[in-house]
């Protein structure tokens, strides 16, 4: 293992190969909704192979963090509503 990284050098290359792989997709996403997909996309594909690794709670995780996000979301443009209801 690399004592600057913490993780072996076939555990770094196969994250850079992931970073090289998600990376151009990215950037070519040609607007926000575009880049929700490709990103949604490899959350996906992240928890799945979490899972065919033995973790059987990524999915579950990956969903607890959306549910999340989208409930501060709600909450947010409730809160905007309310305050320009005033």
């Amino acid at each position: 293992m690399t004592a600057v990284t913490g993780m072996s050098p076939e555990a770094a290359r196969r994250l850079h190969n992931l970073a090289e792989f998600w990376r151009p997709k990215m950037a070519a996403a040609e607007s926000d909704a575009d880049l929700v997909k490709v990103v949604f996309d490899r959350a996906k594909a992240a928890a799945k192979r979490a899972q065919r690794n033995g973790d059987a709670t990524a999915m579950h995780e990956l969903a607890k963090a959306l549910d999340a996000w989208a409930g501060a979301m709600e909450e947010r443009e409730a809160r905007r509503q309310t305050r320009n209801a005033a």
